[in-house]
């Protein structure tokens, strides 16, 4: 496997969930957030591929932008958030370097939790891999760190592009024109069951959908926010990606990485 396939064929352990992506700014949603009527679609303009006047194929706007970054590193963050009645619930977020001149990438996931009715979510992960190895630890406490060591050829998927591929084909789109690139904006689910959310969330509803693409085609950053039940309440779920540092990411080998192979060949050795 070439380096420049890196971006869309990251090795990644199950502790990588993607039902579901460094906090953003702006207001904290509300359970009551209402949602904006999309902008009338522009007329005539040239855009990005997959996305025209009259609709927009979601694999071909996901391939496109998968295309140009194939090759380029780049850093992406993303954050999920779900907001009761009594405010903020959880907020989960996302950093993952990619460095595809050096075949290596890295990440972080940690979880806020403030009131979930089904349980805890775990502590914060951190990883590393490249082409051939992946590593990760959990940190349980200040002292003491779970790792996970793998050595395999096979790889799976680490990008974005199913959730953000999903999102769109879920969602009713329009286009907005802007003065670099194009907004795509949708208020309304033309099929929910394409809609990436948790299994504990259900019934989707007044979805609002921003997307920014440049005439490039590269999905520069989104924002996802609907309604959905939880456990017989109503909850506002929010979640908010982009990408930064493109052209300048780099990844380190964290120094963590040698313990978590001494504990692999450790038990490994057992």
């Amino acid at each position: 496997m070439t380096r420049p396939r890196l971006a869309r064929s990251l090795l990644l352990a199950a502790l990588v969930v993607l039902a579901g992506c460094n906090a953003f700014t702006g207001d904290e949603p509300t359970a009551e957030e209402t949602v904006t009527p999309a902008p009338v679609p522009t007329d005539g303009a040239d855009y990005p591929p997959g996305i025209a006047d009259n609709g927009v194929v979601a694999s071909v706007v996901t391939e496109t932008h998968e295309r140009r970054m194939s090759g380029a590193n780049y850093t992406f963050v993303s954050q999920q958030r779900v907001v009761g009645d009594n405010g903020t619930m959880w907020v989960t977020n996302r950093t993952r370097q990619i460095a595809n001149d050096e075949g290596a990438y890295a990440g972080r996931i940690d979880h806020q939790v403030n009131e979930f009715p089904l349980g805890r979510f775990a502590e914060p992960i951190e990883y590393w891999g490249n082409e051939s190895v992946y590593a990760s630890r959990r940190v349980l406490s200040e002292r003491t760190e779970f790792y996970g060591w793998q050595r395999t050829d096979q790889t799976a998927n680490l990008t974005s592009l199913p959730l953000i591929e999903r999102t769109l084909a879920a969602t009713e789109l329009s286009v907005v024109d802007r003065p670099d690139g194009v907004r795509l904006v949708g208020t309304s689910l033309r099929n929910p069951d394409r809609l990436p959310s948790p299994a504990y969330l259900t019934e989707p509803r007044n979805v609002s959908l921003t997307v920014s693409v440049t005439d490039e085609g590269v999905i520069e950053r989104w924002r996802l926010a609907y309604d959905a039940t939880l456990a017989n309440r109503t909850v506002r779920v929010t979640r908010d990606a982009r990408l930064t540092d493109i052209g300048s990411t780099t990844v380190r080998r964290p120094d963590w990485v040698d313990q978590a192979r001494a504990e692999f060949e450790e038990r490994d050795g057992e």
